[in-house]
């Protein structure tokens, strides 16, 4: 197999956005919503399109299911950078909400993302430089298999970004020590703020930071992403931050996934981490301020 600079391992699924959503409605009730997309979705899904509008040499490989949405899901991604793997299961969707505050919620049904498991998976796996494992809590087949991958890439040489998202019923002692088992093998761990806190059980974005990075390689980088206020970051007992622009929001979904693609992608180019920093918070901000989105630096 032909040899990529980032190989994508994990969610992709259909995403159903609605929104902005100001309140829950109450059961047995109809609310109206003034907009609505339908997308690509998920941790790996999003970071995929972002590498297809940056010009990553990428390979996305994920399963998919025998179904309309899986039809349409399969024409939405370049075929010569996805690897679709059959599965019996329907194909994933993600109901996702917007809020007029920006943030979101998510409702999933697993379909097809339940299916995919290292043993199907490791046959279509090319060699890579950087392998970005995606959306751990929502493949939980694959994610059982995570010790014996996350050993396979490191006796590859292939450096190991995870993202891992929220964890259904949240980050119990149970969880986070199992998260914890795995950083030893992560050299760039892309977590949002809310996960860090919960994971390092540290009230700030720079004290989850400074907990987490000891866990890791002695080069591992630990990235907290915290929306409009930018990014932390840790490596080597250095602290670095890059605050975000002003930006009109106009959809903030898969926004931490986009900025994943566009931090790899620089650091790929041989850019430094500072300036791998700015980088993809300038690339998120784009896409999460423009329609159709746009993948380039502002």
């Amino acid at each position: 197999m032909k040899p990529v600079d980032l190989l994508i391992l994990g969610n992709v699924n259909v995403d159903l956005i609605l929104g902005p959503l100001a309140q829950w409605p109450a059961e047995g009730t109809e609310t109206l919503v003034p907009d609505m997309a339908w997308r690509v979705g998920g941790n790996a899904g999003n970071a995929a399109l972002a590498c297809a509008g940056l010009g990553t040499n990428a390979l996305t490989v994920s399963t998919v299911g025998n179904d309309l949405p899986g039809q349409w899901l399969r024409g939405q991604l370049p075929p010569e950078q996805t690897r679709w793997l059959p599965s019996p299961e329907p194909t994933s969707t993600t109901a996702a909400f917007t809020h007029p505050s920006g943030e979101r919620t998510f409702i999933t049904h697993l379909g097809h993302l339940r299916t995919l498991n290292w043993p199907q998976a490791r046959p279509h796996l090319p060699p890579a430089r950087v392998v970005l494992v995606a959306g751990a809590f929502l493949t939980p087949t694959l994610r059982a298999a995570y010790p014996a991958m996350l050993q396979h890439f490191r006796q590859l040489g292939t450096e190991v970004a995870v993202d891992f998202g929220w964890p259904d019923g949240g980050f119990t002692p149970e969880l986070r020590e199992e998260v914890r088992g795995w950083l030893p093998f992560v050299h760039h761990l892309l977590i949002n703020e809310l996960e860090a806190q919960h994971l390092a059980e540290r009230p700030d974005s720079s004290a989850a930071a400074q907990s987490l990075a000891p866990l890791l390689p002695p080069d591992g980088t630990v990235v907290i992403k915290q929306g409009a206020r930018g990014v932390t970051a840790q490596r080597g007992g250095q602290m670095y931050t890059q605050p975000a622009p002003p930006v009109t929001l106009i959809d903030t979904v898969g926004a931490g996934d986009t900025w994943n693609a566009a931090y790899l992608h620089a650091l790929l180019q041989g850019k430094s981490l500072p300036d791998a920093l700015v980088d993809a918070v300038r690339v998120a901000s784009t896409a999460i301020s423009t329609h159709p989105r746009r993948f380039v630096l502002l």
